[in-house]
């Protein structure tokens, strides 16, 4: 199994969570997916995503 990095950038993600690009920028808009906007791409937690995985998060995580 691949190691990830604690910040992954969305192929990564894309990569991890084996979705599409289009999945994930609906999740992000949905806010069940943490992500942040550094310069012009989104990074994210492995912390974090790993807590979605796990329904952990609240639904509409930066509403």
């Amino acid at each position: 199994m691949k190691s990830y990095p604690e910040v992954m950038t969305t192929d990564d993600v894309l990569e991890y969570l084996k979705i599409s690009r289009k999945t994930l920028m609906k999740l992000i808009r949905e806010g069940m997916v943490p992500a942040r906007k550094v310069g012009k791409n989104y990074r994210y937690l492995k912390s974090e995503l790993e807590k979605y995985l796990k329904g952990d998060l609240q639904q509409n995580y930066f509403k």
